[in-house]
């Protein structure tokens, strides 16, 4: 280096001279590490405050708030998770609901069917509906019984009649105990079975199948009443407003019961026989035309009489007849006229002359004379102009003892009268009602 380069070097800086007391001062300096270069000392951030122009601190609160605000973040979306969870645990849950109820519904639906078809099936066989027309009795569900009564039956009995006959017997009965066995007139239609109780027969049923419903109908058997109804002519007949249909004919063109004590019963008219049963009390009988048909019932026996209603000169003709003979009968039997006084009026090829010619009466006190009070006349019933008619009267029969005591004897006939040659002759005579006499001393 020459003088030159020498003269332009700067001169060195003088060196700045530590203050006394330094630490630094009397420590010497630490060799350098060849491989590891020196660490920089980090240099620790100051907060430096300043304000946004809406006047929000930056820095730390900016983090903070930041902070903040991924929290609210996160536990909203924890509260929409939670909520999604929610609403599908509750969907789940009426799930569930939803087909426990269709599960229950359908289940009942099974039982209900199931139910029927066994109901049905148990209907459908003789012993199987017996059984149920007994535990309807144990029920006391009399309403159920009528009403299944008129499905396939006529039912000819007013309701209530018809309960308290069924009450009269099964009521105290202990129906847990019924037994049935079959009767022997049962056929393929119409099957009947005695119901027995401790070896005690309580009634006979009868069970009919219906064809539309598949099963067996059953009914009580009244033993109480059976009714035949007689027809002359072409009337229709009704029974308790249900008319009677051809299955109720049993005979066509017979003779009239009305003269069944005729020797020849070819002389008596010619009827057509219905038959009904299964009755409690005494039917309603009705035809299309009352104004025409005249209906009597038979005063000992429970038949019905049907035929023309008698009008005019006929009319007077039966009164008469009956009025004349029915007194003439009273006083022969009370002795006061004789037998062949009677004759007059009676046809004599009848069972009703034969005993009343013998007839021996021991029954009238003896008394010194008689009267007729309260005379009247009904029920009056043609079999054609030139055939027979039947007729009722009724009437008190007076007799006074030593005029000043008396004896009533009220009276009820029913008379039937035959056409021969002409002549209207007494063929029966039923006595329908007599009373006890009834004493009472004659005033003036």
């Amino acid at each position: 280096m020459s003088n030159n380069d020498e003269q332009k070097k700067p001169a060195a800086a003088p060196k700045k001279k530590k203050p006394a007391g330094s630490p630094t001062s009397k420590r010497p300096a630490k060799p350098a590490k060849a491989d590891n270069p020196p660490k920089k000392k980090k240099k620790k951030t100051e907060a430096v405050l300043h304000h946004s122009p809406e006047g929000h601190t930056g820095g730390k609160q900016e983090t903070t708030d930041l902070w903040h605000l991924s929290v609210e973040r996160i536990r909203e979306a924890s509260e929409r998770e939670r909520k999604k969870i929610n609403s599908s645990n509750q969907q789940f849950l009426y799930f569930l609901l939803k087909l426990f109820l269709v599960l229950m519904i359908l289940g009942s639906a099974i039982m209900f069917l199931t139910w029927k078809v066994l109901e049905n099936y148990e209907k459908s066989t003789p012993n199987g509906a017996m059984s149920a027309y007994v535990h309807l009795l144990q029920a006391d569900n009399y309403d159920k019984i009528y009403e299944n009564s008129t499905v396939i039956f006529t039912q000819f009995n007013e309701k209530e009649p018809y309960v308290e006959y069924l009450k009269s017997i099964y009521e105290g009965v202990d129906l847990k105990k019924a037994v049935f066995s079959k009767k022997a007139y049962s056929n393929d239609t119409f099957l009947y079975y005695d119901m027995i109780v401790d070896k005690q027969r309580i009634s006979t049923l009868e069970l009919i199948y219906n064809e539309e419903a598949k099963q067996w109908n059953v009914r009580t058997v009244i033993d109480a009443r059976n009714f035949y109804i007689e027809v002359f002519g072409d009337a229709q007949v009704y029974v308790n407003g249900i008319r009677l249909n051809e299955n109720y004919i049993t005979e066509r063109n017979v003779s009239s019961d009305a003269y069944s004590n005729l020797f020849d019963l070819n002389q008596a008219p010619l009827v057509t026989r219905y038959h009904i049963d299964n009755l409690v009390g005494v039917p309603t009988v009705t035809t299309q035309d009352d104004t025409k048909y005249s209906i009597v019932k038979d005063a000992l026996a429970d038949r019905f009489y049907i035929g023309d209603q008698p009008n005019g000169a006929m009319e007077e003709i039966m009164r008469t007849r009956i009025r004349d003979t029915a007194m003439t009968y009273a006083k022969y039997i009370s002795e006061d006229t004789r037998f062949s006084d009677l004759q007059q009026y009676l046809y004599r090829r009848t069972d009703y002359y034969k005993a009343i010619s013998s007839f021996v009466n021991r029954y009238f006190s003896t008394h010194d004379s008689y009267r007729f009070d309260n005379m009247h006349i009904s029920d009056l019933i043609s079999y054609g102009e030139d055939v027979g008619f039947t007729g009722t009267i009724s009437f008190d029969y007076v007799v006074t003892i030593e005029g000043e005591k008396s004896q009533t004897y009220s009276n009820t006939y029913q008379m039937t009268f035959l056409n021969v040659n002409g002549k209207w002759l007494c063929s029966n005579l039923v006595i329908a009602n007599q009373t006890q006499p009834e004493a009472k001393t004659e005033t003036e």
